[in-house]
């Protein structure tokens, strides 16, 4: 060897480190392929789920009304209770997965998904499940145990929906190493979901109503399984998630625990004649504080992260009232397209339910378009953009408001019933507030909650928005009480004087936001 030429010599040593970039090379490159198919499938059963359930969610307001013979108005509260239960359910599902692991959670929400359209299957095809149609003699009631099968298949739909909202994108993106692989999954799957919910709300709703609910609700069964069986397809590759050590909202609760008994015990010394008491209290209190800071945080930063999340709670609240107004407006909608002419030429008809497609493609557009070219010129920061859908809802109810009393006015004209059309305008405004609130909600209050609350922090939100929408349906009813402008006959309602009343709430709601962003900007938060 020793007489060979330097570059022979060398020759080996060049081979082995060639063989070890291609094998690197090909490791890589695998590993990056099967990332890719494990996501693929994951994210396709998830979207095929949340396409089955999106089926049956859009048109739930039309198929009480009809199947079951409820008035618009309790159609409306009960579709109301059931967005708050999907909210509910999402943070909740949220704090179930820090503790025993996402996937547990996705599992059964995709398990839950399917038995809810298969039971919306069985009440739909039994007679004896549902009240005999009023073509065959007078609208009945539905019966008790009609409506036990009804609200335990819609307690399954939120259990499905909340559980698939929040946690199914965690833990898709805890299937990637890189930072970039989960932006992509991010993205891919979010045009995934939006586009699984648009197909859910025309194509499916549109098979529901033309060819039946029997038919209809099976596809969505049947698209449900498929979204189930490719989900367990990739159940041997998914990685698991990793549990937290610490609960952040155990950390807030012994925060305020300590608080609230250093309060007590001020109280105590206040007393002169409760010294030994005194001495005993403050012993035990210091007992208590010096076990628990040995295993969790230390005092000052579990009290930072309590006084955090207060002063985001004035800008948090004003989120009910927008998930009330977007709530009611959601079932308003299909109730006005229910009366209106759907035509679109001689032959076809959009469904009533599918009337909030125009919002959502509105979404699906304007967010590519705000950060592509808006947001890159025009510097607005996440707390402007939340700031300008507030203004945009108000004026989305306040034209829907308009057209309204426009309809009603040419009720007794000799035009027949006005376009559906005409209620895309303030469609399109509600889906530009959304576009612009709801990547901002999520960017601002990431940005601004805790480090070790950033997970929940979505489902804070949401928690927010589910309280909008039970506050809706005590809103309908102190109007069905008040006054008569809700009728079971939207023609003899004045469902305008409803628009204005919320289209007021959001015009306060706009300016006590406009009061607590000043405010909260003034605590020295910069570019929010």
């Amino acid at each position: 060897m020793e007489d060979l030429p330097l570059c022979f010599r060398s020759l080996p040593l060049l081979l082995m480190h060639i063989f070890i970039y291609i094998y690197i090379r090909i490791f890589f490159a695998i590993d990056n392929i099967l990332c890719k198919l494990i996501d693929l499938i994951y994210g396709g059963g998830v979207a095929g789920v949340s396409m089955g359930y999106q089926g049956l969610l859009s048109n739930l307001l039309v198929y009480l009304i009809k199947q079951y013979h409820i008035n618009n108005a309790d159609a409306t509260q009960i579709l109301s209770v059931v967005n708050g239960c999907i909210q509910f359910a999402s943070i909740l599902c949220a704090v179930v997965a820090d503790a025993i692991g996402c996937f547990y959670v996705v599992y059964v929400a995709v398990v839950a998904s399917f038995l809810s359209s298969f039971l919306f299957v069985l009440t739909s095809a039994i007679p004896s499940l549902s009240p005999p149609s009023c073509a065959l003699g007078p609208c009945e009631a539905p019966a008790g145990g009609q409506l036990s099968v009804l609200y335990f298949a819609i307690f399954l739909l939120a259990v499905g929906a909340g559980g698939t909202r929040l946690s199914s994108t965690t833990f898709g993106a805890s299937q990637m190493d890189t930072s970039e692989g989960q932006a992509s999954f991010f993205n891919w799957f979010g045009m995934a979901s939006f586009t699984a919910l648009i197909i859910g709300m025309t194509a499916i709703v549109y098979v529901e109503d033309n060819m039946g609910w029997v038919f209809g609700f099976s596809l969505c069964a049947g698209v449900c399984a498929v979204g189930v069986l490719v989900f367990h397809l990739g159940i041997p590759y998914y990685r698991p998630s990793e549990c937290q050590d610490q609960n952040p909202f155990l950390t807030l609760l012994r925060s305020l625990g300590r608080k609230i008994g250093r309060k007590t015990q001020k109280t105590y010394e206040s007393l002169s004649h409760y010294h030994g008491l005194e001495g005993a209290a403050s012993e035990t209190l210091s007992q208590f504080e010096s076990s628990i800071d040995q295993h969790w945080l230390t005092e000052t930063e579990e009290d930072q992260i309590l006084s955090s999340i207060i002063r985001l709670l004035p800008l948090l609240s004003t989120i009910i009232p927008l998930g009330l107004a977007i709530n009611i407006q959601s079932s308003l909608i299909i109730l006005q397209a229910m009366v209106m002419d759907r035509h679109l030429g001689p032959d076809f008809l959009i469904p009533a339910a599918s009337t909030a497609t125009f919002t959502l493609v509105t979404v699906v557009v304007s967010i590519p378009f705000l950060e592509g070219i808006v947001y890159k010129k025009w510097h607005i920061t996440p707390l402007q953009r939340i700031g300008i859908s507030h203004a945009l809802v108000f004026l989305a109810f306040a034209c829907t408001a308009i057209i309204e009393s426009i309809r009603l006015a040419s009720l007794d004209g000799p035009g027949g019933a006005m376009s559906v059309l005409w209620l895309v305008p303030p469609l399109l405004l509600v889906g530009l507030a959304e576009a612009f609130a709801f990547p901002s909600q999520l960017l601002f209050y990431f940005q601004e909650f805790p480090e070790s609350l950033r997970n929940s922090s979505a489902g804070v939100t949401a928690l927010m928005t589910g309280i909008g929408c039970y506050l809706s349906t005590t809103v309908v009813a102190v109007i069905r009480r008040a006054t008569d402008w809700w009728q079971d006959d939207t023609d003899q309602s004045r469902l305008d004087n409803v628009y204005w009343v919320i289209a007021a709430i959001e015009l306060l709601n706009f300016g006590y936001f406009l009061l607590c962003a000043v405010l909260y900007k003034s605590r020295g938060k910069a570019r929010i």
